[in-house]
């Protein structure tokens, strides 16, 4: 680093450390109230005895690649079997994390010609793979059902012909209220439109032996849920 970079580098350290905005990489110490970790399965010996087993049996610690290459494992197959049937879906799909997953959820299934209608406080992850997606897509008032409605209905009125999407967390992190599920499901209903839930925050919580919120309507044919 030349001596006009470094310069500029220590200002800026000096500035933040006035606002009282420097942060510092420490260890892990005391109790976790800020990561999603919810429910503490990171440090659960339980979890760490299956890895463990896994790789003294020869599971790969690598993918290696794309699971339609040459990633994929019968563990993989056993987890999504289980998933689907602890979670009452039809089908279940693993992927690599929650932010993976609701990218690829909404950049692959909504198509040119449909619409996606997204809460303005669903995750990143989903405004993202709205942007990257084929679809046209608006963002709605949160948690107002009615505002979606409108939305879905202005479209059609518009001349849209395809189908409808909703995106929506069952269980908002940031500030801890939840979805209107039973509407939102009506609503779905009554526009033949697909709904997208997001029960990270849910998962293992909520809803009975922490199926999450959506638990109640999970295997309806128009239900995609997302757990992590």
């Amino acid at each position: 680093m030349n001596e006009a970079l470094l310069a500029r580098y220590d200002a800026s350290l000096r500035g933040l450390a006035r606002k009282d905005r420097l942060r510092t990489l420490a260890p892990r110490a005391g109790l976790d109230f800020s990561s999603n970790d919810y429910l503490g399965l990171a440090a659960s010996k339980r979890l760490g005895d299956a890895v463990a087993a896994a790789i003294a049996r020869g599971t790969p610690v690598g993918a290696t690649g794309s699971r339609l290459l040459r990633g994929n494992a019968p563990e993989h197959e056993a987890l999504e079997a289980d998933a689907a049937a602890f979670f009452g879906a039809e089908r279940a799909l693993f992927f690599g994390s929650g932010y993976i997953a609701n990218f690829a959820l909404l950049t692959a299934l909504p198509q040119k010609g449909d619409l996606l209608v997204l809460d303005e406080l669903a995750h990143a992850s989903m405004h993202e793979g709205a942007q990257a997606g084929r679809a046209q897509f608006v963002v709605a008032k949160h948690n107002d059902v009615d505002a979606v409605d409108e939305a879905i209905t202005r479209w059609r009125a518009e001349g849209g012909m395809g189908r409808v999407w909703i995106g929506v967390e069952s269980l908002y992190s940031m500030d801890g209220d939840r979805a209107p599920m039973e509407s939102l499901v009506a609503l779905a209903d009554r526009h033949e439109a697909f709904l997208v839930v997001d029960e990270a925050h849910a998962t293992g919580v909520w809803g009975p032996d922490g199926r999450g919120l959506a638990a109640a309507f999970e295997g309806r044919d128009n239900i995609i849920a997302l757990h992590t």
